[in-house]
């Protein structure tokens, strides 16, 4: 069955008149006869009696009538259906990053930048195994933009020709725990505790959370046993509210507890790390609605660059 046979059935239904209707579609009078019988031929029945003019609705083609509107309807709502899909498709722009920048950095900071750019369609991964998997997902087009931490210190190993990267932010690390009765630290860092100290880590490449090298550099001869471990910050700052032991978290994440003493500093601000906030993306592979997100980025003045 043709589209366009149900559409003459249905102007021929308001018009009554073959002549008139063939002049609405734009076809010849033989063509619309045609195309009318074609339709019966498809449904196995008569639905127009020519006897007379106007034309009449046979009993089968009153019924049909409703049917014929609700098909013409719901094949026009498909097609925009498909094709609004197919243009989100090609405007969102695609994003991975970890799933505390999820959830802290990424909102804030796309809606500073909403004056600036054209898109407000936005996906956002965060379910990429490590990171080397969030580097393939960039590599192979799966997104267009990679936003991790990063260590400012550590040498990128990255291949610069392939990757292009700006600085969005710089975070800064703090170490946390929670208090004791009087309200202090339990483990209280720069005063060189002795014994085991419990310490939550966070799974992240060393490049990504240099908490690990900032420990042996500066606390060599403490004793550190890790008792947790996850890859989201905020479940580390959680469990330092309930008491397990020392962490390293995001600021930004936390301001609310040291506030409100649920979480008290395990040390003073030479303790603290300084991490940089990037934004990756694959030069090779990039479509043109994320090639100006990019171009506004470049535009965006250094001074601008958020610290946390």
């Amino acid at each position: 069955m043709d589209l366009n046979w149900v559409e003459d059935f249905l102007i021929l239904c308001r018009c009554g008149n073959f002549r008139i209707t063939s002049e609405q579609r734009f076809v010849s009078q033989p063509t619309l006869s045609r195309r009318i019988k074609s339709l019966e031929a498809w449904l196995g029945t008569k639905l127009v009696d020519r006897s007379g003019q106007p034309v009449q609705l046979t009993d089968a083609g009153e019924r049909f009538k409703p049917i014929a509107q609700e098909i013409v309807r719901l094949a026009y709502l498909s097609r925009q259906n498909i094709q609004t899909r197919i243009r989100e498709e090609e405007e969102k722009i695609r994003f991975s990053t970890l799933s505390t920048l999820a959830q802290y950095f990424l909102p804030a900071w796309l809606k500073n930048l909403q004056p600036d750019i054209e898109s407000e369609l936005f996906s956002v991964r965060t379910d990429f195994a490590d990171f080397v998997a969030y580097l393939s997902g960039l590599e192979e087009g799966e997104v267009e933009f990679f936003i991790c931490y990063e260590d400012p210190s550590e040498i990128r190993l990255y291949d610069m020709k392939k990757y292009t990267s700006l600085l969005l932010g710089i975070e800064t690390l703090v170490p946390v725990v929670s208090p004791d009765s009087e309200g202090k630290p339990r483990w209280w860092l720069p005063s060189r505790p002795q014994g085991v100290i419990p310490y939550l880590q966070t799974k992240f490449t060393p490049s990504l959370w240099p908490v690990k090298r900032h420990l042996d550099e500066r606390y060599g001869d403490l004793e550190f046993l890790t008792v947790y471990e996850a890859t989201i910050a905020t479940a580390l700052s959680q469990m330092a509210r309930e008491g397990y032991g020392v962490t390293w978290v995001p600021l930004s994440i936390v301001t609310s507890e040291l506030e409100n003493g649920l979480l008290v500093r395990a040390g003073d601000e030479d303790d603290n790390v300084e991490l940089h906030i990037k934004i990756y993306r694959n030069a090779n592979i990039i479509a043109p609605h994320a090639e100006k997100f990019w171009q506004v980025l470049l535009r965006r003045d250094s001074s601008s660059i958020d610290r946390f």
